[in-house]
């Protein structure tokens, strides 16, 4: 073995216990969250009102996401401004994780729609102190050469949970108000893996906090000053936005557009994510390691965002059980290969090391954004074109979505 081999696998071994912390968390959290946003409360409002579940849907999802969008930076920030013995970014990460698990636990007993609305807001408060300081983690802690593969687990962690959610979920089906406690209880399992995240914060940061007034007035990043940073956020917004229009639909569109009624739509809305996440694993973690091998970010992001758009094609073809499986397993190749690389680009292009907690959750707004406007958009694009064209609006934004990348110069 060269020397050069040596020191590669003794760093990647020196980051064992990190990586372990970064997805154990990220897949808990997902599981938990996945679980609640994309099955329970689709068939608790389905059963809640059932001629008016599309709008409904929309709205209680909008509203959690606007949270995200002011939340993410904002925790992302106060990570920053963090100075303890437990570091900057574990403390948040802590108490996220117990308010998230509570909020969903409190779920159970929300019967009403603003009851349902309010707590799916206040869960995602929590999820968005978690998430922001979490993703701080990788500029903070990792060698460029090894974010790849830390953005490919952590993408792991996030779809994978997201997808097993909807699995755990579905075997709790006849009892909602259990399903949402047995998600509450894996939701706190996630504090297990989480204390690896503890730092020592760097000599050049623990002596004083950036000024407050600097911080706040840094939430705005000037286009024309960091041109990269802005094409890598409107990449991330149409994407999700393309992405979660159809996902935060897709049991509506097997009961509705495929006309398999709810109760089947159920049956077969776990094997539909079953398939996706099978095609997800297959491609994220190879995609970051070939990303790190080749020195090289957007090609692969790229191709990511293009499988993603291809993927909406066999509905269109033909509204079909067999159509629905074949574009969740390309949406899930082309989902694994952008998120394999996507955050570790994001992570080489943010204006300052120092706030990497506060842009990254300026970074995190584009997704959160873009599930702002999703389920609006796309109850909006079902009322006015059917789910046909919800297919067709969610095809050009991931188009949109690769063209967004390649503007990017200071990544290859």
């Amino acid at each position: 073995m060269t020397d050069q081999m040596t020191r590669t696998v003794t760093r990647v071994r020196g980051l064992g216990p990190l990586i372990l912390g970064f997805v154990g968390v990220q897949l808990f959290v997902n599981i938990a969250n996945g679980g609640v946003v994309n099955s329970l409360i689709p068939n608790r409002l389905a059963l809640l009102d059932p001629d008016n579940k599309v709008a409904l849907l929309g709205i209680a999802a909008a509203g959690a996401a606007a949270v995200g969008v002011l939340a993410q930076p904002l925790f992302g920030m106060l990570s920053d401004r963090t100075r303890g013995a437990l570091g900057r970014r574990l403390p948040w990460v802590l108490i996220g994780i117990v308010g998230f698990a509570v909020s969903i636990a409190a779920l159970a007993f929300a019967e009403s729609f603003i009851m349902i609305c309010v707590l799916v807001a206040v869960m995602t408060l929590f999820f968005s102190m978690i998430l922001a300081p979490l993703s701080a983690v990788v500029p903070d802690r990792t060698p460029v050469d090894k974010r790849g593969l830390f953005s490919a687990l952590g993408g792991l962690g996030v779809f994978v949970g997201g997808i097993m959610g909807v699995l755990v979920a579905s075997q709790f089906l006849a009892d909602l108000n259990i399903a949402f406690l047995v998600l509450a209880v894996i939701a706190l399992a996630a504090l297990a893996f989480a204390f690896p995240l503890r730092e020592s914060i760097p000599r050049e940061l623990a002596a004083a906090k950036p000024p407050l007034r600097e911080t706040l007035a840094g939430f705005f990043v000037n286009p024309r000053k960091h041109p990269d940073f802005f094409w890598a956020f409107t990449a991330r917004l149409v994407l999700v936005l393309g992405f979660q229009s159809v996902l935060a639909f897709q049991l509506y569109i097997l009961a509705d557009y495929v006309g398999l009624g709810l109760a089947e739509a159920n049956v077969v809305y776990p094997i539909a994510v079953a398939i996706g996440t099978f095609a997800l694993i297959l491609a994220l973690v190879p995609a970051g390691v070939i990303s790190d091998r080749i020195g090289r970010r957007k090609v692969i992001v790229v191709i990511g965002a293009v499988l993603v758009a291809i993927s909406t094609i066999p509905p269109l073809i033909a509204p079909t059980v067999t159509s629905a499986l074949i574009s969740i397993g390309i949406a899930g190749l082309g989902i694994g290969v952008y998120l394999a690389v996507d955050q570790a680009l994001m992570t080489q292009v943010l204006p300052s090391k120092a706030d990497a907690g506060k842009d990254l959750g300026v970074l995190n707004v584009a997704q959160a954004g873009g599930q702002v406007l999703a389920p609006v958009a796309a109850a909006i694009v079902i009322g006015l074109t059917g789910y046909t064209g919800l297919y067709v609006f969610a095809g050009i934004l991931s188009l949109a979505s690769a063209f967004a990348i390649m503007p990017i110069k200071s990544v290859k």
